[in-house]
């Protein structure tokens, strides 16, 4: 990383990159079946199928965050001035949760990048 990150710049990065994609899939789910059962023009075997991805909303988009945080984390500690100022302010934001949380827990990466992750925080 060759410029310095706002603490500002980040949060802004993780909504748009992290929370806005989570939320679109988790409504992209439900819109779906909201769209296409209710007209009672689906075979029994679509509407099960839709009423399926409806109710996977919710674990897809914890999935796709729980890939992208650690990312974002990685990203915005490397470039940051003050690594405990940004991690408090992504708290605060509810960019990302607690430490030994269940959200940081569920984090999807490598141990090299959560070993990079746990350096930068000052954690290894």
């Amino acid at each position: 990383m060759t410029g310095r990150v706002t603490i500002d710049q980040a949060i802004a990065k993780a909504k748009m990159t992290v929370h806005l994609p989570a939320t679109c899939i988790m409504f992209a789910a439900w819109g779906q079946a909201l769209i296409l059962v209710p007209s009672g023009l689906l075979p029994p075997l679509f509407t099960f199928m839709s009423m399926a991805v409806a109710v996977s909303g919710w674990p897809l988009a914890w999935m796709y965050r729980a890939y992208m945080t650690p990312r974002w984390k990685l990203w915005a500690y490397s470039g940051a001035g003050n690594v405990q100022q940004m991690k408090a302010a992504a708290i605060v934001a509810k960019v990302i949760g607690p430490d030994n949380g269940f959200a940081e827990k569920s984090e999807i990466c490598s141990k090299d990048m959560r070993a990079q992750i746990l350096r930068l925080e000052g954690r290894a």
